[in-house]
């Protein structure tokens, strides 16, 4: 996890390839007040995984998490669904201690869930205001520019990295890291979009999880379970979920069909190390 200082668009940083086609091309794309021109979605042409054209740095200045504070610290219900993942994973050890590290703490959220779970909870981010909030909570919390060497190797015995890894400039280095922080058989809990969703592919692009003035990857349900394998995880349980409000019931059960079929706009896994 850095701010992305390593990624460049012209070269595939999971396979190596510079071979790509382009899947879409946004000629303006706006987002938390601001405003980007000729963007570009490709797609490598080896190992499929989509990124974005040109590369962008992201700040993460004192209002990134703003929206995330206006939430008044609510629980979105995809965080419930992977700690309930999570929990029966884990059902085997319940009540037994657990070191939890929060890879993107943001505004603490997920720390707190793990808390009231009775978990010691650790915080990261390269938001220093994110992490200062951390701490003002009664949380250990680290701030970096980048993840690299941040803990000692088989630290911890969960890790939650929830809607970071396609910020990341380098994944697989990145899956690496996390693999060498996590003692043996720790449990690995990552969220991230879904390119292959249902709505992607109604709404193109209007689809509400592009956030391509941050968004570097974008990934499927398939590629990401792959891209674990390889940096040796053994994959537990994957679910995708809808964030959606339709205005019908049949487009809601639409939606809830697409999700249980692995379509669904929000990717949840739980892995362990090998």
């Amino acid at each position: 996890m850095t701010k992305n200082k390593d990624y460049s668009w012209d070269i595939c940083n999971i396979c190596g390839s510079t071979d790509y086609s382009v899947c879409y091309h946004f000629a303006e794309f706006s987002n938390r007040g601001s405003s980007y021109k000729d963007i570009d979605v490709i797609q490598c042409k080896k190992c499929g995984v989509r990124r974005r054209k040109p590369e962008v740095i992201d700040e993460y200045d004192d209002d990134y998490h703003s929206g995330y504070v206006d939430q008044k610290r609510q629980t979105h219900p995809h965080m419930l669904s992977i700690f309930s993942d999570l929990m029966m994973e884990r059902i085997r050890d319940f009540g037994k201690p657990a070191r939890f590290l929060d890879v993107g703490c943001s505004v603490g959220t997920a720390l707190n869930l793990a808390r009231s779970i009775g978990f010691d909870c650790v915080g990261f981010d390269v938001s220093k205001c994110s992490v200062d909030n951390a701490i003002k909570m009664g949380f250990e919390a680290k701030y970096s520019s980048d993840i690299t060497g941040a803990f000692e190797e088989k630290t911890f015995d969960i890790i939650h990295c929830s809607h970071v890894i396609e910020h990341v400039p380098n994944p697989l280095l990145f899956l690496a890291e996390l693999h060498s922080f996590l003692k043996p058989n720790g449990i690995l809990m990552l969220a991230c979009p879904n390119y292959a969703s249902l709505p992607r592919l109604a709404k193109g692009k209007k689809w509400g999880l592009w956030h391509l003035d941050s968004h570097l990857w974008q990934f499927t349900k398939n590629q990401m379970v792959r891209l674990l394998k390889e940096s040796n995880y053994r994959v537990a349980k994957v679910r995708t979920l809808h964030g959606q409000s339709p205005d019908s019931n049949f487009k809601r059960l639409i939606l809830d069909i697409a999700a249980l079929l692995g379509y669904g706009d929000g990717l949840n896994i739980i892995a362990r190390k090998i």
